[in-house]
């Protein structure tokens, strides 16, 4: 997307009321024009954030450490991540998978291991249904994660859908809007999750 047309996004985002501002995958590092995209954002007085696979760690921190994002998420087990984990803006990503809870608490370990503050679960929801973890692995990973977390003074957190799937909440995305390279506009984050919202966007 190119920065103009980027910048009037953003623009009429913050009519709406918009907060916040997260660039998410494919990956953002790899826009040419990530910096400015970034301070478009911040000329908007919003927050801004991203999630990368680690595969440029460098320009990533210096963002971070250059103001231009809030925070930013870190999928552990890609790219470079644990480059990453320690800084102060970082949440690291624990995709939680079918048949998957040990790797993943393993992965939460070395995290934690190497600096990481703040940890965010989140349940596999895309569009194959083999991949997609049952509640009861849902449930224990968060459970041992939350342990984890207590013992090592690690934040444990896990994202709407997830928290929906272990009945911690009733509804998931509230005051989200998800737009995607075209510009259109999706209520929900993915197209095959059961918990999909209907509602018009604007």
């Amino acid at each position: 997307m190119p920065v103009p047309q980027f910048n009037n996004l953003v623009d009429e985002l913050a009519s709406y009321g918009v907060e916040a501002v997260a660039l998410g995958g494919g990956e953002p590092t790899l826009h040419p024009a990530l910096p400015d995209l970034l301070r478009v954002v911040r000329e908007h007085g919003l927050r801004a954030g991203l999630t990368t696979n680690a595969r440029d760690p460098r320009l990533v921190v210096q963002l971070a450490d250059q103001g231009l994002l809030e925070s930013f998420g870190v999928s552990a087990g890609k790219g470079e991540w644990l480059r990453m984990v320690s800084h102060p803006r970082a949440i690291v990503n624990l995709l939680l998978l079918r048949s998957s809870v040990n790797e993943t608490i393993r992965r939460a370990a070395t995290a934690m291991g190497s600096g990481a503050r703040c940890l965010l679960l989140l349940g596999y929801k895309g569009g194959r249904p083999e991949f997609r973890p049952s509640t009861a692995e849902i449930s224990d990973a968060y459970t041992m994660l939350n342990m984890l977390g207590r013992q090592f003074h690690v934040t444990i957190a896990a994202d709407d859908y997830t928290r929906r799937r272990l009945d911690l909440t009733n509804s998931c995305g509230e005051g989200f809007l998800r737009v995607r390279i075209d510009g259109a506009r999706e209520p929900c984050c993915f197209e095959d999750c059961e918990f999909r919202c209907n509602r018009t966007v604007g």
